[in-house]
C-alpha cells in the first residue's frame, strides 16, 4: 500500500514556531502575574477592600516596618479616655482626621464614641466583647450623634458592613461627590458627600463586620467601629501599649 506524499510547508513553519512560542510566553505570563498579584482576580468587593490595605502599605505616615513604638499618645478629642497606641495607630488617626476636615469640610473626628478602654473594664451592652481592640489603643469609633453620617449597606463574604458617607459642610460642588444614595438611616440622598469608610482605609484602619443579630440589638451593627490591629494579637498589642504607657486610667 502507498500512501499520499505529505507536503512540508518549509516557509510556513517559522511562522508557526513563533506564533507557538507568542502562546506560550502569553500564558507564562498570565500565570506569573496572578501568582504574583492575586488580588487582580478577585471580586471587585475584595479588591476594593485589598486596595485600601494596598493604599495603607504605601502611606508614608504608615510604618510598614511594624510597630516598634511603645506606649500610648494622648488625642487631642472628646472621648473618654482619648489614648491611642504610640506610632502607626496615633499618628495615622492625626492624618485621617486632616483628610476628613479637607474633603468633607468638617472636624467630624474632634468627639468621638470611644477610643482608649480601661484594662479592666467590663462591657454591659450586647455585641461588646471583653478582648475589645479599644483596650489595645489601635481601635475608635465615631460620634453616631452627628447628623451629617450617612451609612450605606453592603455585604463581602455573607458578612454585613456598613460604608459610611458624610454629607460635606459646603453642596456647592467644592466639596466631595455628587452621590445618589440609598442609606439605611435617613432613605434616599442626593448630595455632595466624602467617603469616610475608602478614607480610613487609604490611612489603614479598617471596618469590621456586624454582629449576628444586628437586627435585634442595634449595639451588634459596628458601623461605627474602625481598628490598626497591624497583624498583632490581642495580646501581644496590650503589652505594646501599657509599656511606658503615658494614660492616666487605673488599669494602665
Amino acid at each position: 500500500m502507498t500512501y499520499p506524499a505529505v507536503k512540508y510547508d518549509y516557509h510556513r513553519a517559522p511562522y508557526e514556531r513563533c506564533r507557538r512560542v507568542i502562546i506560550f510566553l502569553f500564558v507564562f505570563s498570565t500565570a506569573i502575574s496572578c501568582l504574583i498579584n492575586p488580588w487582580k482576580v478577585r471580586s471587585p468587593e475584595v479588591s476594593s477592600e485589598r486596595n485600601a490595605r494596598i493604599s495603607a502599605a504605601r502611606n508614608p505616615l504608615v510604618n510598614n516596618s511594624g510597630p516598634s513604638q511603645r506606649g500610648s499618645h494622648r488625642i487631642n478629642v472628646v472621648a473618654p479616655l482619648p489614648y491611642l497606641r504610640s506610632g502607626n495607630p496615633a499618628n495615622s488617626f492625626q492624618a485621617l482626621r486632616q483628610s476628613v476636615i479637607a474633603g468633607a469640610g468638617f472636624d467630624f473626628l474632634a468627639r468621638v464614641g470611644d477610643m482608649m478602654r480601661d484594662e479592666a473594664d467590663r462591657p454591659t451592652k450586647p455585641g461588646v466583647i471583653y478582648n475589645s481592640r479599644h483596650k489595645s489603643g489601635d481601635a475608635f469609633d465615631y460620634n453616631q450623634e452627628d447628623s451629617r453620617v450617612l451609612l450605606v449597606r453592603e455585604y463581602m463574604s455573607r458578612r454585613t458592613y456598613w460604608r459610611t458617607y458624610l454629607l460635606c459642610e459646603k453642596q456647592d460642588g467644592s466639596l466631595g461627590i455628587k452621590t445618589d444614595l440609598h442609606t439605611d438611616n435617613v432613605g434616599r440622598v442626593s448630595a455632595y458627600v466624602f467617603d469616610f469608610t475608602a478614607a480610613a482605609g487609604r490611612f489603614g484602619w479598617e471596618r469590621i463586620p456586624a454582629k449576628e443579630g444586628w437586627g435585634r440589638e442595634p449595639s451588634k451593627k459596628e458601623h461605627w467601629h474602625y481598628q490598626m490591629t497591624e497583624g498583632l494579637s490581642f495580646d501581644r498589642a496590650v503589652t505594646l501599649v501599657k509599656a511606658n504607657s503615658s494614660t492616666a486610667a487605673g488599669g494602665w
